[in-house]
């Protein structure tokens, strides 16, 4: 089966999300990608990758606020590193708007 993770954006602003997924466990092989947008506010189920590639490697994000173009990119490096526990560990990612970038909470629903 799949990956499947609920995705809920907490800003005021649209975004624009490009998830990396993982082959196999290695977080130096890439998948391939899946993209979505958020409203604001709005959460959503998505489904990505296959029966093997469930691991999530990484997200860009992309937001037009306050005149500005905010672009971040947050990807896994180390197996087992904070951020590799955060996306994987859990069913749910909430992406939290902070002055000019974004930070993510996650949790299981």
């Amino acid at each position: 089966m799949a990956g499947r993770k609920l995705f809920t954006n907490q800003s005021a602003y649209a975004l624009a999300v490009t998830l990396q997924i993982r082959h196999s466990d290695n977080p130096n092989n890439l998948a391939g990608t899946k993209q979505f947008t958020l409203a604001p506010s709005e959460s959503q189920w998505q489904d990505y990758g296959n029966d093997s590639d469930i691991y999530l490697n990484g997200f860009k994000l992309i937001a037009s606020q306050n005149g500005a173009l905010i672009a971040q990119q947050d990807i896994v490096v180390v197996r087992g590193s904070p951020l590799d526990n955060q996306l994987n560990m859990f069913n749910a990612v909430d992406f939290i708007g902070e002055n000019l970038g974004y930070s993510i909470s996650t949790r299981q629903v």
